[in-house]
């Protein structure tokens, strides 16, 4: 049978035990709910008449120690949100007041008209007391709120609501509590109608419930299992476990999704084992065109360093033999120069991402470590460093962070062509130390972002694609990692601590 026609069997058969006995509780409950809402009603409003002047009594106390509290509080600390509360409150005092001495009897109304005369008084001492802590005589404002007249007055004040209170037999903190006889006579009738409900329902309940909780556990039975196997199945794949058997020899939904999960399993074990193989594939060739390129660059350098260390020793000594050179020739042996560094740079790039040498760390200052970088990079006039303000320590290899710390800031430098800023900022965590490094440069093109530290990947013309690879593999090699993100360029270098 199908889980939904399960259900719905189900529910029938609870529906059709359950109904009988609802309509006869309903029917009883009817009949005695008119006479339960009459009581309720007259009951409510003898007890709102009853106990209006107790809240407005009950809502003068408490405004008049919000008011005293208010103006007290303000003459001591001049703190300005004590005069804003007192202001807020003191004319819903006075409504107050003004209503309960319109209602109720001639003694009652004498009660508040006494409060009201004395309230009058208060608020005008007060209101002086607020003036002289404006005027900046806190002292002053203090001896009238510690003044005799104005104690005479708070006396007059509690002696008034007290006489009311007592007026009703009650004491002055129990003004809330009411006869409430008629409610409970109402209270009463109500557990009366619901007794009798209950004794014509006391039968029907256990049935209703005791058929619901068998066909429950039967139908929960009958999903659970198979649903139960699933699951673990499922666990099983999640921890890679592709060689399993699950029943399919079920006619229900529940079957069909175990064939259509076996196959599924099946596809996605054939997918993964292809996918295996296709990137084992790419690596192993990966791996090879590296090595090959690698053994051709090391070789290459190698040769190109010698004679181009030659030129430039012969370039150094032309220049010194011939001070008094025309201004042609000296532009000419900066462009060799230049030419002379810009190759040495390419091939120490190569050389750096060929040769992985083992760590020499130390604990040392990363902002001592990034003044030494900047010392072997030639800083264009126009570009100006911001040096971090505070400094930071970690476990490195002095020699190979100063080579990330330069290739990063000559990038940086390329970038900006020829002016902007650099800001250099140091962070602290607990277990890392963070190197941000910013330009004012244009920025890099979002679809470089994801391609920027991959070997051989450059951007410029005379760029080798080694430099930023280098640096990973060097921060890599630190135990850390390298960041870069845009708006502004930020490189963030997190370095361990130990």
């Amino acid at each position: 049978m199908k889980i939904q026609n399960k259900l719905l069997l189900g529910f029938l058969v609870i529906i059709a035990i359950s109904t009988p006995n609802a309509v006869i509780g309903f029917l009883k409950v009817e009949n005695s709910i008119s006479k339960i809402e009459t009581n309720m009603e007259s009951s409510l409003k003898e007890l709102k008449t009853v106990s209006s002047l107790n809240e407005l009594a009950v809502l003068t106390r408490y405004y008049d120690e919000v008011l005293t509290q208010a103006a007290r509080n303000y003459a001591f600390t001049e703190d300005k949100k004590w005069s804003d509360l007192y202001y807020d409150c003191e004319p819903k005092l006075d409504n107050i007041i003004k209503e309960a001495t319109t209602i109720g009897t001639d003694e009652e109304k004498s009660f508040f008209q006494k409060i009201n005369l004395a309230n009058l008084r208060l608020v005008e001492l007060e209101h002086d007391s607020i003036d002289l802590v404006k005027a900046g005589k806190s002292s002053e404002a203090i001896a009238i709120l510690e003044g005799q007249e104005y104690w005479e007055n708070k006396r007059i004040y509690k002696a008034a609501l007290e006489d009311y209170a007592g007026s009703k037999g009650l004491d002055f903190d129990q003004l809330f509590d009411v006869s409430t006889t008629n409610l409970d006579d109402s209270v009463s009738s109500m557990k009366n109608v619901l007794t009798e409900a209950e004794s014509v329902l006391y039968f029907g309940i256990p049935a209703i419930l005791g058929t619901a909780a068998m066909l429950s556990y039967v139908i929960a039975r009958s999903i659970s299992r198979p649903i139960s196997a699933l699951k673990d199945a499922t666990d099983q794949i999640s921890k890679g476990n592709y060689d399993l058997t699950l029943p399919t020899n079920r006619n229900d939904e529940i079957g069909e999704l175990s064939k259509r999960f076996e196959s599924m399993v099946n596809s996605f074990k054939s997918s993964l084992e292809t996918e295996r193989q296709l990137i084992i594939a790419q690596e192993r060739l990966k791996t090879e065109k590296f090595t090959a390129i690698g053994e051709l660059a090391a070789r290459m350098a190698h040769d190109l360093r010698n004679p181009l260390s030659v030129i430039k020793n012969i370039c150094q000594i032309m220049n010194i033999q011939n001070p008094t050179k025309d201004e042609k020739t000296k532009n000419n042996f900066v462009r060799m120069e230049n030419a002379i560094q810009r190759m040495s740079h390419q091939i120490d790039d190569v050389l750096n991402f060929i040769k992985m040498t083992p760590l020499d760390r130390k604990i040392l200052s990363l902002k001592d470590t990034i003044a030494k970088s900047l010392e072997d990079l030639e800083i264009p006039q126009n570009i100006s460093i911001n040096m971090p303000k505070n400094d930071e320590k970690a476990n490195f290899d002095e020699q190979k962070i100063r080579t990330v710390f330069t290739n990063v800031i000559l990038n940086a430098i390329q970038a900006m062509e020829g002016h902007g800023t650099i800001s250099i900022k140091i962070t602290g965590r607990t277990k890392f130390a963070n190197v941000e490094i910013t330009d004012s440069g244009p920025g890099i093109r979002e679809e470089d972002t994801a391609k920027i530290f991959d070997p051989l990947f450059t951007t410029r013309q005379t760029g080798t694609g080694l430099g930023l690879s280098t640096c990973k593999n060097i921060v890599e090699q630190h135990k850390g990692s390298i960041s870069v993100k845009n708006n502004p360029t930020t490189f963030t270098i997190m370095l361990p601590r130990l």
